[in-house]
């Protein structure tokens, strides 16, 4: 079951560091993509967009802010 074709430097499973987080703030406030951050730490694209996700704020008229 070895794939030399890996996109991402971890293992499946594992937490986000504290500094990893920074860095998608950061990367993410700054205008980035999902995918440009996700290469950039080496995880997927799907973990960018949850950590992004988790991290909104819903106001009370429904707009969502960064």
């Amino acid at each position: 079951m070895d794939c030399t074709n890996y996109t991402t430097k971890r293992r499946t499973g594992q937490h986000l560091t504290f500094e990893e987080r920074v860095i998608i703030q950061t990367r993410w406030n700054d205008g980035w993509n999902n995918n440009q951050i996700a290469k950039e730490i080496g995880c997927s694209y799907n973990c960018i967009k949850t950590e992004i996700a988790r991290g909104m704020t819903t106001f009370y008229n429904g707009k969502v802010m960064r």
